[in-house]
């Protein structure tokens, strides 16, 4: 029997979609909670990041602002928008305002809370590479920024918690109490 690349590329893919990224089949799920999102929390290693509903909301619309200025940072970049590619880097730079809002989701998952501020410092960075008008330097300062969403996004997840085992995870006051 031949194969043709096309045939061999998608048997490599279909191989690589039914088993792990070691080669090896997934495990079978061992018999476990019968809450699906405790499953799920149970197979995930990630950190939990222990978040009210209306925080884990809010961070999930800034993380889809963050995508969104990114996409217009290289928007800008690709057209020598350097005023662009500045503006687009401030809406998700460091600010007074976001330092406490990082804290305060940050504050009952160790090291959470240093990645982010770092992320945004990294925008910092964008907006200041395009003062200089060298395309070279801000690629390298967005591939760097992209680098630590990365590094989060792989090592922290959201926990929605009620307000009692936030308070107790955290040691803060949950707000409005």
């Amino acid at each position: 029997m031949r194969f043709d690349v096309t045939t061999l590329l998608a048997c490599a893919l279909a191989g690589a979609f039914l088993t792990g990224c070691d080669g090896r089949p997934p495990e079978p799920p061992a018999s476990g909670p019968a809450d699906p999102v405790e499953a799920l929390n149970r197979l995930d290693p990630r950190r939990p990041v222990p978040l009210l509903p209306a925080m884990a909301w809010h961070q999930k619309q800034n993380m889809q602002q963050h995508l969104v200025a990114v996409e217009a940072i290289t928007h800008a970049l690709a057209h020598e928008d350097w005023d662009g590619v500045t503006a687009a880097a401030r809406t998700i730079g460091t600010t007074p305002d976001m330092q406490r809002t990082c804290r305060r989701m940050g504050a009952g998952a160790e090291g959470f809370t240093d990645l982010a501020l770092e992320f945004h410092q990294r925008a910092d960075a964008v907006a200041e590479a395009a003062a200089t008008r060298d395309a070279g330097a801000v690629l390298r300062a967005t591939s760097v920024m992209l680098r630590t969403c990365t590094a989060c996004h792989a090592t922290y997840r959201q926990d929605v918690v009620d307000a009692a085992t936030w308070g107790a995870r955290t040691g803060m006051t949950p707000p409005g109490h």
